[in-house]
């Protein structure tokens, strides 16, 4: 009898006469479906229509594929009556195997028992993981838009368990693959990577627990992520970071009043589960997992509040949101800080990061203290050509003061600067961004918002503010925040791209602005 046999691996199809290997691949797209070989050659091209039956759980999805695997058999083997074998780790796949197909038994292979339970420390995603780090590994070693960055992971992933195989039994593997920019620019990669890639080896001595104990296995998980693309926000104390950051994921989970005396360098990593690491200066790493963003805020508010001996040197939070995937935000200390230790930390995290935002409270423009800090940023980042933009809080407060504050920025850059062509410049709340997305995500009941009283939109050029706002302003709330361009730039590595960032050349566009007074 003809098996079907799904190896974790491909889909391999058994005859008396020979074997045939499947990718474990298919396209999906307005309930066609295909499968084969072309299917793998078509993905750089459509990832977003393709899918793993290995990763894929959506029931609609696996239902077509199986029967289009089906109409495959008849067709190339004219047969109708065969056997479908699965792991036991895929048995979500027998329920749609089922009910398509009633007639053809569906078989789970026996789970092996009395292997090496796997502590609770230890379980990651490891496909989910290595696309994630191989991903990045192109992108910042080729220099590839921060756009590509979703596009290229899935391509990974359809081939992910190859790689995996490979890289466990060679220690190395070569990705080939293309991606397609929004520009229609094709970007052909070629390029092995190997276990001397810091991340690569974490993940793996995780995969195969070698670990000796948990000191071992918290430190291989703190440097998971090491191959993330990073963005450091830059500023003196009390300028809005954590603000902003919040607004930038619609969480409040960073403290806004996190003591300026201390030099803790705060990341926000993009990864497989919800933990959070502190890390001192006797190179000592804790870990402890959480639920949700209040109880995450919660334990960074004891950490940043208890006077201790012991001071963190790093806080870095593993979190599965959505917003910025692949990315570490990295919340840096102040330059020109009274204290020397912090200037040392900041400039530290700006070398390490690959786009750095420079954030500005509008009322500090023009301060000979501000026109400094700005020379010395600025000169550090000609010294390295890192991308960068600047970023002025804030809006909410200062939006009737728009023209004027940008024409004192103009002019504080040309003085500081006078050799750049342009800037990025943006003009964000993180206050209004937060509180519109918790709205809209319904973290938040519209009578938090209506208590704020500084929140509004507007409509028909009409200031609607407290009792007056409804759940249905959320996405006005945000638009008024313009946190979407930064956004865009954010994700998109710094290259700007499509009406991402401001940019000043002197000659900058008028907006027509409302305040709430």
């Amino acid at each position: 009898m003809l098996i079907v046999s799904f190896t974790g691996n491909d889909v391999l199809i058994r005859t008396k006469e020979s074997d045939r290997s499947l990718p474990p691949i298919f396209y999906y797209f307005k309930k066609r479906v295909m499968l084969g070989g072309y299917v793998a050659r078509a993905i750089d091209l459509f990832p977003e229509y393709i899918y793993s039956v290995y990763s894929d759980h959506d029931e609609e999805r696996l239902t077509a594929f199986f029967l289009e695997l089906h109409e495959y058999i008849a067709r190339e083997y004219d047969v109708h009556d065969y056997q479908i074998l699965l792991q036991a780790e895929h048995g979500y796949l027998k329920k749609a195997a089922a009910s398509i197909l009633p007639n053809i038994p569906v078989k789970l292979a026996n789970a092996q028992s009395g292997g090496k339970k796997v502590p609770a420390l230890q379980s990651i995603r490891t496909e989910q993981v290595l696309s994630q780090i191989i991903a990045n590994h192109i992108i910042r070693s080729g220099r590839l838009p921060g756009g590509l960055y979703g596009k290229i992971k899935r391509i990974l992933f359809m081939n992910i368990n190859r790689y995996l195989k490979e890289l466990l039994d060679q220690g190395s593997t070569a990705i080939r693959l293309k991606a397609v920019s929004r520009s229609g620019i094709v970007h052909t990669v070629q390029q092995e990577v190997n276990v001397e890639i810091p991340s690569i080896r974490y993940l793996l001595q995780l995969h195969k627990q070698v670990a000796a104990n948990d000191v071992e296995r918290i430190r291989d998980l703190y440097h998971l992520y090491d191959e993330n693309a990073s963005v450091t926000f830059i500023s003196p104390f009390s300028y809005g970071k954590s603000t902003l950051i919040n607004g930038l994921f619609g969480e409040s989970m960073l403290a806004m009043d996190i003591r300026a005396e201390t030099a803790i360098i705060t990341k926000v990593v993009s990864a497989d589960e919800n933990r959070l690491f502190v890390k001192y200066d006797n190179d000592r790493i804790t870990m402890e997992k959480f639920g949700d963003y209040a109880e995450l805020k919660e334990k960074l508010s004891m950490l940043s509040g208890v006077r201790s001996a012991e001071i963190p040197a790093e806080v870095q939070i593993h979190h599965t949101l959505d917003s910025f995937p692949g990315l570490t935000i990295v919340d840096a200390p102040g330059l020109n800080s009274r204290h020397a230790c912090h200037n040392e930390i900041a400039e530290q995290a700006l070398k390490m990061s690959d786009l750095i935002l420079f954030l500005i409270h509008p009322a500090s423009i023009g301060d000979a203290a501000f026109s400094r800090q700005m020379k010395q940023f600025l000169e550090m980042i000609k010294e390295s050509g890192q991308k960068h933009g600047f970023v002025l809080t804030k809006w909410d407060q200062y939006s009737n003061h728009y023209d004027s504050i940008i024409k004192e920025l103009a002019i504080v850059l040309d003085e500081v600067d006078s050799e750049a062509e342009r800037h990025h410049v943006f003009f964000v709340s993180g206050y209004f961004a937060l509180y519109g997305k918790q709205l809209r995500d319904e973290k938040i009941n519209i009578d938090e918002v209506r208590k704020e009283g500084s929140i509004y939109v507007i409509e028909d050029d009409e200031i609607i503010a407290g009792r007056r706002l409804e759940q249905d302003h959320a996405q006005a709330i945000i638009q008024l925040s313009r946190i979407g361009e930064l956004e865009h730039f954010i994700l998109e590595g710094g290259d700007g791209g499509g009406g991402a960032a401001n940019e000043l050349h002197m000659d900058y566009g008028k907006q027509k602005t409302v305040r709430v007074t």
